[in-house]
């Protein structure tokens, strides 16, 4: 008998050939779109020339209100019939965008969006917009659909990274988008754990630590060689990963260039 998603003359049908397979796509600094079966999301949208290169989607999350990630300049570049999904706390900032429908969420929260099943989740960096504070939250996602799982943590701090041990035990993750730099070279943040704060921004090396807890099948770095000020190579990132990722004999370490996908079947 033929499969269901080919006819009795072994053509492939139309709904089949109308879904891509699952994948994720990196579009610079911490922007990546997710296909997922017939959903389609982006993740954190900088730059109105990168948010149209997402194309259309279904859904828009924002993991924090930081301007880089939240960037009403870029969110204007969406079209606006897509559900916006921001941390609690980030509604007011958005709300006058003219999105369909807008939902806050906090670690722990679940969502639907067509087809598409959305998992808050915990992640490690300072709330706030323009300074430290309660609020606006801070956020990682878990996006489910088209029988893959892709996690996206946001920005990542120095500090206690056990919640990544609970979100790899609690979901099974085909891909794990993680920063591993900022706008900074890497020794600026090293430097800065070490003498400053609990760093900001993790580097490399801490951001294999948190591939290895999560348990994914793939680790796609973001949050480098987009957005830097001029005190290193933006490509130390991406070169530090590779370099340690080997010395450990690591798996699945995925670097992207900008508009590379990942398939993940």
């Amino acid at each position: 008998m033929p499969s269901p998603a080919t006819g009795n003359d072994g053509s492939i049908s139309p709904l089949a050939a109308a879904t891509p397979p699952p994948s994720v796509r990196w579009l610079g600094h911490a922007t990546a779109v997710a296909e997922l079966g017939r959903s389609r999301v982006v993740f954190d949208p900088l730059l109105p020339w990168r948010a149209r290169a997402a194309g259309r989607v279904d859904a828009v999350l924002i993991t924090h209100s930081h301007v880089d990630h939240l960037n009403r300049w870029s969110l204007r570049a969406i079209d606006r019939a897509a559900h916006l999904v921001v941390p609690r706390g980030s509604a007011p900032i958005v709300r006058d965008l003219g999105f369909s429908r807008v939902t806050e969420m906090t670690a722990g929260d679940q969502l639907a969006i067509g087809e598409l099943e959305l998992h808050a989740v915990a992640t490690r960096h300072d709330n706030g917009r323009w300074r430290k504070g309660d609020a606006p939250e801070c956020i990682g996602y878990v996006a489910r659909g088209g029988g893959a799982t892709v996690h996206h943590a946001g920005d990542i701090d120095f500090s206690d990274h056990a919640i990544f041990d609970a979100i790899g035990k609690q979901f099974s993750i085909d891909a794990t988008l993680l920063p591993i730099g900022g706008m900074m070279p890497v020794w600026w943040y090293r430097m800065r754990r070490r003498h400053v704060d609990r760093g900001v921004h993790i580097d490399p090396d801490c951001a294999l630590d948190i591939y290895e807890r999560l348990g994914a099948n793939a680790l796609v770095p973001i949050h480098w060689g987009t957005v830097h000020l001029r005190l290193g190579l933006p490509s130390m990132p991406r070169r530090r990963l590779a370099k340690v990722a080997a010395v450990r004999g690591t798996p699945g370490v995925s670097i992207l260039g900008h508009g590379d996908a990942l398939a993940l079947r």
